[in-house]
């Protein structure tokens, strides 16, 4: 589907001298309008577009819609990526997930810079183990643990006003599979991280002398369960195949990540990964029957701890990407990144403009005339249209002209052109680069 995208022409302003631009006959004298001037420039373009996000891959909202007009999982997963298979296949048995510390690729902007950090431990009972496992400590009661590093690169952990040392040490805590496994139900969380788990221990450890510390859960069960890209309400309103195909994508993605020795973990726990919040996701607070929901669908998925759903491509898991939702058209891989994957293909996307509760099926930013300038580096910016399109119809190059018919262009990637004129707008950031419409504001 290709989008409609025309800029609107400005409006030309004829300035005269004396009282009208008409010519006027006086005492038979003839009058006529002064010489025209260059028009002004606007004071702002407004950009209309819709989408949320890259576009390669899986439209959650598409997927929605698709499941709540009879999909199965399988149909949706096999519509947004080509050639792929489901079959159930073998699978780890655990994950270790990055809830805190720094990003293992030091990628600006990302990961943890505080050097220290609190784990709490609250509702049941706990201990504190060293690298070979001895227990260090045991307590009960809601407990906090100061988690700092020494100058020599080992953990160190505060508890009960004790402190305790090693490369690795780990908190575990009861109802879990590594302590009283029938014991209280209790749930660990991290200062500056953004989920609580009641699945799994936090094993901490040191990186360039900030605090790292990992979750490691079971993956087809706990860390799904702790998987919040989807809203589980979905599950209840029609969309329990798409959380299904959403379940399989998350697992699919995990399998292709290799242990990470700058953060010993294997993915992280936000959008650089998979958005993993654990025992937030899976009790969903008060909504306990969301969280049910979404358990549900993992489940359907799951046959036990090493065999489960997986999304494969020439016989082997694949990193599936995803996203909120699409303008119309998903996006070929390389036309928004560099390189190609043969699964991820450009394909129709009617359902994400489709589904229920999906604000982004249209949105709209400004760019000041100040703005304009920048962004095109012109004296002034009298228009702005999109001049070339991927094959999604997201937004390829953007030419402006000035009011003296000079010309620029922007063009790029699509999510170079999303975040280079998302940048240059009044909010500073922009959903998607499907633009349908450019508007100049006088």
């Amino acid at each position: 589907m290709t989008l409609s995208q025309r800029g609107r022409p400005t409006t030309v302003r004829r300035l005269v001298a004396g009282m009208t631009a008409a010519v006027v006959a006086v005492g038979g004298a003839l009058l006529t309008a002064a010489p025209a001037h260059a028009a002004d420039p606007p004071a702002s373009f407004t950009l209309t577009g819709s989408g949320f996000g890259h576009g390669v891959g899986m439209s959650q909202f598409g997927a929605y819609e698709l499941a709540r007009q009879g999909a199965l999982s399988g149909n949706i997963l096999k519509h947004y990526y080509r050639g792929v298979s489901l079959p159930w296949a073998s699978t780890p048995s655990n994950v270790l997930v990055q809830v805190y510390g720094k990003d293992p690729l030091g990628r600006s902007g990302y990961g943890d810079s505080n050097k220290a950090t609190t784990v709490t431990v609250r509702g049941g009972d706990w201990r504190l183990r060293d690298e070979d496992f001895k227990t260090l400590a045991t307590g009960t009661g809601t407990t906090k643990f100061a988690v700092t590093v020494t100058a020599g690169g080992r953990s160190r952990v505060t508890v009960d006003g004790k402190k305790y040392y090693d490369q690795v040490l780990r908190i575990q805590w009861s109802g879990t599979r590594y302590y009283k496994r029938t014991g209280k139900t209790a749930v660990a969380s991290v200062a500056g991280a953004h989920g609580t788990y009641k699945n799994g221990q936090l094993t901490t450890s040191a990186r360039n002398g900030i605090a790292n510390i990992t979750n490691d859960v079971r993956l087809n069960t706990e860390y799904l369960y702790g998987i919040a890209e989807m809203p589980s309400s979905w599950g209840l309103n029609g969309g329990l195949n798409a959380l299904t195909a959403q379940a399989i994508t998350a697992r699919s993605y995990a399998m292709t990540k290799s242990l990470d020795n700058r953060c010993r973990c294997q993915v992280v726990d936000d959008v650089r990964d998979q958005n993993y919040t654990g025992w937030k996701k899976e009790s969903e607070g008060t909504n306990a029957k969301y969280g049910k929901v979404w358990k549900k669908a993992v489940d359907r998925t799951t046959r036990s701890t090493t065999k489960a759903r997986v999304l494969t491509y020439g016989g082997k898991p694949v990193a599936t990407h995803y996203y909120s939702s699409s303008g119309g058209r998903t996006s070929d891989s390389e036309d928004v990144w560099v390189s190609r994957i043969a699964y991820e293909r450009s394909v129709s996307d009617p359902y994400s403009k489709a589904a229920p509760g999906n604000s982004y099926r249209s949105w709209t930013r400004k760019i000041t005339q100040s703005q304009a300038k920048a962004l095109f580096g012109l004296s002034n910016v009298a228009s702005i249209k999109v001049t070339k399109k991927w094959t999604s119809g997201q937004a390829r190059t953007l030419t402006a002209t000035s009011t003296s018919g000079k010309k620029a262009t922007v063009t790029g990637k699509a999510d170079a052109i999303r975040s280079k004129v998302g940048k240059r707008t009044t909010a500073g950031s922009m959903p998607a680069s499907w633009i349908t419409k450019i508007t100049a504001n006088s």
